[in-house]
């Protein structure tokens, strides 16, 4: 009997996730997110991507944004089965795919009627979320958040944090105003139409508050989205599946010491993180959007003109192999660069974070 590789609900990702017993499945636009089989990243670090909207040759794959784990769907059957990708192909042909997953399978090819919209030019881009930014305030929340982080009130007006307000109409007034200002908001990642046909922009049902991302020129890129939750703390803000929305990216962002040199840099994860660190030590930091999301960072550093590297994971890097094994990999690519003075930065394990050491420094 042949088989169709491509559409046979047997071979697909999210069908091999049920019979490897992954835990968590949850949809997620055009694909699914879980916990992490192989280090528990909890769901929204881990997906199953059946087919990628942005390019649909990329088909039953998962990958780990935590670990760095990823590879098809039969190389996942291996791996959590222990056995050769022959053997794993022959056991999932043999058992019949459920409803259940074949249903899901349907339900999400409605995502591919509606096409993908592109995302507008770095300056289209931050021009709005400028405007954005400018238009919205900071809960007493989200201040005391900030401030027991050791940031200063002048600190926070000059990095644009911003409650995003969660009232759809007050919303849609904004889109509007920034729509009669001259800006279009087609192709600006965070922002859709709603079933009236007017612009709106996401706001996670917790809420939170706005992370802005900036190139090496101080450009907004995107944002992240710090959530009033510790559940997947910081997802972009991204609209890639609402109407006429746009997918956001994984951005890397740099933060300037006070003489915009780069003489050293740090790299670690998380804008926000990033930021601190580099306020409180006045050094140079670059953030990869994950431990394992560093390739195109070599460009970055040469157009920064950088010299020594420092790479600054959280501590809790030696309590966790698959970062670990991140590290090792990030340290030949950068190598593989061309760079060779690279150090590894540790401090007391009792701080997680190097914002959360460099802090308790301050309050000494």
């Amino acid at each position: 009997m042949e088989i169709d590789y491509d559409t046979d609900p047997r071979l697909s990702i999210l069908n091999i996730a049920y019979l490897c017993g992954l835990m968590n499945i949850k949809e997620e636009g055009y694909r699914f997110t879980a916990t992490c089989p192989f280090c528990g990243a909890k769901p929204g670090h881990f997906y199953l991507t059946p087919v990628d909207k942005r390019n649909p040759n990329y088909k039953n794959v998962y990958r780990c944004v935590k670990c760095g784990e990823a590879g098809s769907n039969i190389k996942l059957y291996a791996e959590l089965h222990n056995c050769s990708t022959k053997e794993a192909f022959k056991e999932i042909i043999g058992i019949e795919a459920k409803s259940d997953v074949v249903n899901k399978l349907k339900n999400i090819e409605k995502h591919f009627d509606k096409p993908a919209v592109p995302m507008a030019d770095l300056i289209s881009r931050d021009r709005v979320y400028r405007k954005l930014i400018s238009m919205l305030s900071l809960s007493d929340e989200h201040l005391d958040n900030l401030l027991s982080r050791g940031l200063t009130r002048d600190d926070i007006r000059k990095n644009g944090y911003v409650t995003l307000p969660k009232d759809k109409n007050l919303k849609k007034k904004i889109c509007l105003k920034i729509q009669k200002e001259g800006f279009y908001l087609k192709g600006i990642p965070g922002f859709y139409t709603d079933y009236y046909g007017d612009y709106i922009f996401w706001t996670p049902k917790e809420g939170g508050f706005l992370v802005p991302v900036l190139d090496m020129y101080k450009h907004i890129q995107g944002c992240q989205i710090r959530k009033n939750s510790d559940k997947r703390k910081y997802p972009w803000f991204s609209s890639g599946y609402m109407k006429d929305g746009c997918q956001a990216i994984g951005f890397f962002h740099i933060h300037w010491n006070s003489k915009h040199l780069s003489e050293k840099v740090v790299i670690t994860e998380g804008p926000l993180k990033a930021t601190i660190a580099s306020i409180f030590s006045d050094t140079t930091f670059l953030a990869v959007p994950g431990v394992n999301s560093y390739w195109g960072c070599l460009k970055i550093l040469r157009e920064m003109d950088a010299k020594t590297i420092f790479i600054a994971y959280d501590m809790d890097r030696f309590n966790n192999p698959q970062v670990m094994n991140q590290q090792i990999k990030l340290i030949q690519y950068l190598k593989s660069g061309g760079f060779t003075n690279i150090k590894v930065s540790t401090w007391n394990p009792l701080y997680k974070g190097i914002d959360e050491y460099l802090k308790s420094l301050l309050n000494k």
